[in-house]
Order: structure tokens, then C-alpha cells, then sequence
């Protein structure tokens, strides 16, 4: 018996427009975990095409047409930068808790001075917390290297008190101090290692539609592999930073269906 077409469950896929791009979400394949979610899409291009070569005969007249490597790709922008899209691009798993920052700070002090203050707690290996130090007094500036105790070559540090001691007598006059330090604050923090590629992910792409008659429709676009590309660029500056993405569909082999995506849609009410 030849099946035909449901052509009133098709229907509902006629004869209306997307109105509003509601969320992009990214899932592990294997665990479900949910990797990510963009709910402030500014714009999102979902691209399908294939190639083609025409086999032509007597007067060039085309005779039918050889269609293969069909593609799907897809790239948009999130108003907003994402931790988790940016693991996910970069193949790294972010970490939080105690994370590391460098800093540069210049503190003056007086003629005679025989300490200044670091604005933040130097950490690292205890007695060698200050990467770097140089005093600056008029035109000169000299290098000095840390010590338990500080001397006329060698200046010590207190992270108790966050206290540099000078070395004794380098305050001839009025200066600066240039310092250099790590220190530690509860944060996160996303790596990009050079042997670590883009993920591939489920990706759900949810919209609202709307017809002519007001009737709302519930979009849902599954692309069942989706492989994130390690190439974007955050433009940083006055104006307020958007993060870019671009992924390439590879065919869901493991579902035994070959398939790109499905289109999937219903009436809200």
C-alpha cells in the first residue's frame, strides 16, 4: 500500500514567519548536560547548500543534473559575552575558585621612606612574592631583588601587612617604586590550549512564529551534531563587547537517519 503524505499535519509549517529568536542551547551528546544557553541573540544565519554539476549532451543542453556534499553551517552573534560559549569554542572547561592575576602598580613616596604599600595581597612562593621591583629618584631607576630581610641591595616583602621594606637608604629622595606581582581573588577562568579544537555539540535553536490570523507557533531547529569553530574575535573597546560564533553540521551518523537537523514546530494556542 503506498503511504501518502499527512498533508494536514504539514500544513502547519505554511504560511507563517519567525518573529523572534528566543534561545540557542548547546548539550553534551553523551551526558546532556546543557554547555550553554544565549538568550540576547542579535543575529543568527543558518545556512544550507550543497554542490551540483550538470552533465550536458548534444549542444551543450543540460541533461540532468549530479547534486552531492550537502552542508550545513551556521554563525550569529550573543549580545553579551558567554564563559560557556567561549568554552565550548576553545575546547576547555573552565575553572572557578581561587584564580591568579597579574598586576603593575607605581607607588611614590618620600625623601627618608623606608616602606610603601602594595594595593593588593603579592602571592606566590613565600619570599619571592614581587616578580619585579625598580626605584625610580630623578633620572635613575635601579633594579633590586627580594630578600627575607632587606639590605642596602635587596628589599624584603610582608604579605601579612602587605609592607615593602625598602633597601635600607635607596630614599635619597623623593621616588617611585614600579612593582610587579601576582595576586589571588575568587574568580573564573577559561584557557585556550593550542591542542584543544572546538566541541561538538546538539545544538536547539528556539523561536516564535506568527501568522496572518495572530496564531503563535513554538519553533524548535535540533542540529544533532554541531561542531564549533575555534575562530571568532571580541572586539574590545569603547563600545560594548559582542561574542561571535560559527559552527559547521556533521551528519548524525550514530542515529542511523544521516541527518543535519530537524525543523520542528507547534500551535501554542
Amino acid at each position: 500500500m503506498k503511504v501518502g503524505i499527512n498533508m494536514a499535519g504539514i500544513a502547519m509549517l505554511e504560511g507563517w514567519t519567525i518573529t523572534s529568536l528566543e534561545t540557542i542551547e548547546a548539550y553534551d551528546r553523551v551526558s546532556q548536560d546543557c554547555l550553554f544557553t544565549l538568550d540576547e541573540i542579535k543575529n543568527m544565519t543558518f545556512s544550507n547548500s550543497e554542490d551540483s554539476s550538470d552533465v550536458t549532451g548534444k549542444g551543450g543542453n543540460t541533461l540532468f543534473t549530479i547534486k552531492k556534499n550537502k552542508k550545513v553551517n551556521g554563525k550569529g552573534t550573543s549580545g553579551y559575552i558567554s564563559g560557556n560559549l567561549m568554552a565550548t569554542q576553545t575546547g576547555s572547561e573552565g575553572v572557578s575558585g581561587n584564580i591568579s592575576f597579574k598586576k603593575r602598580e607605581v607607588v611614590e613616596f618620600a625623601s627618608a621612606a623606608t616602606t610603601v604599600l602594595t594595593a593588593e595581597t603579592a602571592s606566590g612562593t613565600v619570599g619571592a612574592e614581587i616578580a619585579s621591583l625598580k626605584v625610580t629618584i630623578g633620572e635613575v631607576t635601579t633594579s633590586y631583588t627580594q630578600a627575607t630581610t632587606a639590605s642596602a641591595t635587596k628589599f624584603s616583602y610582608d604579605p601579612s601587612t602587605k609592607t615593602i621594606t625598602l633597601p635600607t637608604g635607596v630614599a635619597t629622595g623623593a621616588g617611585e617604586v614600579e612593582v610587579v606581582y601576582n595576586y589571588s581573588k575568587t574568580g573564573a577562568s577559561i584557557g585556550n590550549t593550542s591542542s584543544k579544537y572546538g566541541k561538538t555539540v546538539e545544538l536547539i535553536i528556539s523561536c516564535l512564529g506568527k501568522n496572518i490570523c495572530d496564531e503563535v507557533y513554538f519553533i524548535q531547529i535540533v542540529v544533532y551534531r554541531a561542531d564549533f569553530s575555534s575562530n571568532f574575535e571580541l572586539a574590545l573597546g569603547g563600545d560594548s563587547t559582542e561574542h561571535p560564533f560559527e559552527w559547521k553540521g556533521l551528519v548524525d551518523k550514530c542515529s542511523g537517519e544521516d541527518k543535519f537537523w530537524d525543523f520542528k514546530v507547534y500551535k501554542t494556542a
